[in-house]
């Protein structure tokens, strides 16, 4: 079963508060596990800050959640000049730099990061659900 949730985040980061609250409370209605919620917020959260950041796209961000019964897949979308994927990092950041953290800790948190870029960038994060009793259960 897939439910979803979309939220449109303007060019403005100031609304990225209100933005995180509007999904905390969509993950808590759904009974996500604590650490689960607190990834994805921290991920779509820091994915939205730095698309805002970059892309300057009057169009602003997109942002939306579909949560399956194995995961959940957070897709964030600017419509800027987009990334080149060569020119993103492969190596963990300088410990001393005051940025570049963003996609390593996109990389940690979640279970698989994908980047596409078509007139615009894609960024698509998975993170897997926890076996449940009952879903093990059903599965049996």
């Amino acid at each position: 079963m897939n439910l979803e949730r979309q939220t449109l985040v303007a060019h403005d980061t100031t609304e990225l508060a209100a933005a995180r609250d509007e999904l905390r409370l969509y993950c808590e209605s759904r009974r996500l596990p604590a650490d689960v919620t607190y990834d994805l917020l921290t991920c779509v959260q820091e994915a939205c800050k730095n698309a805002l950041r970059f892309a300057d796209s009057p169009r602003g961000v997109h942002a939306r959640v579909v949560i399956r019964s194995d995961e959940i897949v957070a897709t964030i979308r600017d419509f800027g000049a987009g990334l080149t994927p060569a020119s993103l990092p492969s190596a963990p950041p300088d410990p001393d730099s005051e940025s570049g953290r963003g996609l390593f800790l996109l990389r940690a948190l979640m279970d698989r990061v994908e980047l596409k870029v078509d007139h615009g960038t894609e960024l698509r994060l998975h993170k897997l659900l926890p076996v449940s009793p009952a879903r093990s259960a059903r599965a049996a």
